[in-house]
């Protein structure tokens, strides 16, 4: 599984280096390390937690530097297209409109958000017209992460990656192994040593699959 965190820098990025951890990043975007596997935020969740709307502009300048970062070094290993927290099918329809305009002739690896309220018939029928698409990117409360196996299956099915995003808790970073996902961002190691140790002891410890 790729594990991906912030913007970690000096002493602690080798050891995110040693361990192959990528970073996301939303605006404050610096050259990836040596086959960094690199995430692009949109901020739409940080715009959600201040109050505010999404920052269009912001995002248009950032996504314009992520492009000549691409580039020169090498493109992101995920980028989040532009959402709607908490929108249900109004995010789908705000992110089918940015896949249409914006972001169609740029070449990412493009992940469409699910969360709470998301219908998955549309869901599979966007991934299944969108071919530029190349994943789930699974926000939503603490309640619809719980769906994770169903995306997680909906995606493989089709050929495509599964993110689970803002693993914040070792349990959610057992659920996201549970469930397969190809890669999981967490905030976790940004804290203390402590917790980025445990972190990674968490990535390499095989999951406690269910018995059924």
């Amino acid at each position: 599984m790729i594990a991906i965190t912030g913007d970690v820098r000096g002493k602690r990025l080798e050891i995110l280096k040693k361990h192959r951890i990528g970073r996301m990043f939303i605006q404050k975007l610096i050259h990836p390390y040596h086959n960094e596997a690199w995430g692009f935020d949109n901020g739409a969740f940080k715009d959600w937690l201040s109050g505010k709307e999404f920052d269009r502009d912001r995002y248009l300048r950032a996504l314009e530097k992520a492009v000549r970062i691409s580039e020169i070094y090498h493109p992101p290993y995920i980028a989040v297209i532009p959402d709607i927290v908490a929108g249900g099918m109004k995010s789908l329809e705000f992110s089918i409109s940015w896949l249409e305009t914006e972001l169609s002739s740029i070449p990412f690896n493009w992940y469409l958000a699910v969360q709470d309220g998301i219908d998955p018939l549309e869901i599979e029928n966007t991934l299944r017209n969108y071919p530029q698409i190349k994943g789930l990117f699974l926000g939503g409360t603490d309640e619809f992460k719980k769906t994770a196996p169903f995306w997680s299956s909906l995606a493989h099915s089709l050929g495509l990656k599964f993110h689970y995003a803002r693993a914040g808790s070792m349990k959610k970073v057992e659920l996201a192994k549970k469930s397969l996902a190809d890669s999981l961002d967490s905030s976790l190691p940004l804290w203390t040593n402590r917790k980025l140790e445990r972190f990674i002891k968490a990535l390499y410890r095989p999951a406690q699959l269910e018995l059924f």
